[in-house]
């Protein structure tokens, strides 16, 4: 009895034995039925269950098999190239790619309409062991649902490369079967980037857009270069060194998708700047909010397409400091503003920083702000111009350096001319006055020096206070103590009659009040 049991534990465990290795066999197994034809005997009992059959009839052989389209393709496999692909070397079954039901002998008709519905088919497969290794660029997409490219169209069926033969140029002849390239080696180097990256990187953009990128046509069949100079943007203020950390394509691009790219909608280049600046507001929101508080935008709402916006002044990837150096300032507003930058260029401001590398004369920022620039001709513009001038010639510190008198502000103010603007600001900033400011007299741009003999203020004062006082005569602008406190150099007789006054005053006073 206990002999009998022992032999029924033995049965027991040589079936579970029996279906463990079933179950650790590949999941489907190649077709062992021998072609028709082949002698019996001519598989041997010792491979049945590897791919001898596939093999035997595979291998060599002028056999075709023809689809409904009427398309005919050879049934042979270089079994030499098979073994020394990726699968070849992973020992793969043919049924573990070929469905064994549907392949076994004798084979079923193909139900594929023609040979490009049969690469779809045999696709699916790839699936099973690979699932989504890479980014494609060759997807399916809503206009065109059918990819324009599948796994075999690169990677070949029977010949697959593996991951470390595809550096070799001569993969690139994959690509070169449907993108026209004269560089076989670049092409290489544009598709690698994108089928070994795991994500939408800049490695992945600069594939394509370093040197000579590819360009773009727009919608009025404009041309546009796409391609990137990756040293300027390295050196840029969004480069390597600046103090937040380099930026990547993405931070801007963020909508960018992997190749091919959608269409850019942009009918223009013009279209296409607007656009792009608005990225800007991400992480410059400050900013970006001070501009839309400008004469520029006011002009951009009012339909002014050539309004400045970020990228205007900016620049798109070789952002530079806004003012290093100094003379960029100029520089930049002179792309829209040419007439006005020739003007100050010849001044004695401009003149000083253009030609001198003088620092210390104002750029147009200083008069004008930076993002949330003003209307220049409106009158709290003009109301408040002498403050503006005074932010320098004001400056005791500085006006010391070239000895020029500070009190050009006081002065000012203290005449009739600065008291009437001071108290038109002081009611209403907005409401008009036809009294001068400083620039009525200095000039707005083209300043000159007040000493120059041809085209200063001295030499030029009774035309200058005519521009006001059509009547003046020689002797009007003897009236006007200028910007100096009276003194025995500047104005005596004024000196004098103030320092009598001073004097004569308080005794007068004082004496009556004795008398009292």
């Amino acid at each position: 009895m206990r002999s009998y049991r022992h032999w029924l534990l033995a049965l027991l465990l040589f079936g579970l034995a029996a279906v463990a290795l079933v179950a650790a066999a590949p999941p489907a197994q190649a077709q062992t039925v021998a072609p028709a034809g082949l002698p019996p005997g001519a598989i041997p009992p010792a491979q049945a269950g590897d791919d001898t059959a596939c093999r035997l009839c595979h291998q060599d052989t002028d056999g075709e098999f023809t689809l409904p389209s009427g398309e005919t393709r050879s049934a042979r496999v270089d079994m030499d190239s098979l073994a020394h692909s990726a699968h070849g070397a992973a020992d793969l079954a043919c049924t573990d790619c070929h469905d064994g039901n549907r392949f076994g002998q004798p084979h079923e008709e193909p139900t594929a309409a023609d040979f490009r519905a049969f690469e779809l088919e045999n696709n699916a497969s790839c699936v099973r062991c690979h699932g989504a290794p890479h980014i494609t660029s060759h997807e399916a997409t809503a206009e065109n649902p059918e990819p324009n490219a599948v796994c075999t169209d690169c990677h070949g069926s029977h010949d697959v490369a593996t991951v470390a033969d595809w550096p070799a140029a001569d993969q690139a002849d994959r690509c070169i079967d449907c993108h026209d390239a004269s560089d076989e080696v670049r092409l290489l180097v544009i598709s690698s980037a994108g089928l070994f990256t795991d994500t939408v990187d800049e490695n992945y953009c600069l594939s394509c857009h370093r040197e000579d990128g590819p360009g773009l046509m727009l919608g009025d069949d404009e041309p546009v270069s796409t391609q990137f100079d990756e040293s300027a943007f390295r050196s840029s203020v969004h480069g390597e060194d600046n103090e937040w950390g380099e930026i990547s394509c993405r931070h801007c691009h963020e909508n960018a998708t992997p190749y091919p790219h959608p269409a850019v909608e942009a009918a223009d280049h013009r279209d296409y700047s607007l656009a792009m600046s608005e990225n800007c507001a991400a992480c410059h929101d400050h900013n970006f909010e001070l501009a839309q508080d400008s004469v520029h935008a006011d002009a951009l709402a009012d339909g002014d397409r050539d309004a400045a916006v970020c990228t205007d002044c900016h620049g798109f990837h070789n952002v530079v400091p806004a003012a290093e150096p100094r003379s960029n300032v100029s520089q930049i507003c002179r792309q829209c503003h040419s007439t006005i930058y020739d003007e100050y260029a010849t001044s004695v401001h401009g003149d000083s920083l253009l030609n001198d590398e003088n620092q210390d004369v104002p750029t147009c920022i200083e008069c004008h702000g930076v993002h949330n620039i003003g209307d220049p001709t409106t009158n709290l513009f003009r109301i408040r111009s002498p403050q503006l001038c005074a932010e320098c010639h004001a400056n005791e510190l500085l006006m010391n350096k070239y000895e020029i008198s500070t009190n050009v502000f006081d002065s000012y103010v203290a005449d009739f001319h600065g008291t009437t603007v001071t108290l038109f600001e002081h009611q209403d900033p907005n409401v008009e006055t036809n009294k001068a400011v400083c620039y009525d007299c200095h000039g707005v741009h083209a300043i000159t020096d007040p000493d120059d003999p041809e085209a200063g203020i001295k030499a030029n004062l009774l035309e200058t206070c005519q521009q006001c006082h059509p009547d003046a005569s020689e002797n009007f602008p003897d009236s006007w103590t200028s910007h100096f406190e009276p003194s025995l150099e500047h104005n005596p007789i004024v000196f004098l009659v103030n320092s009598f006054y001073a004097i004569v005053i308080p005794l007068t006073v004082g004496g009556l009040g004795f008398l009292v």
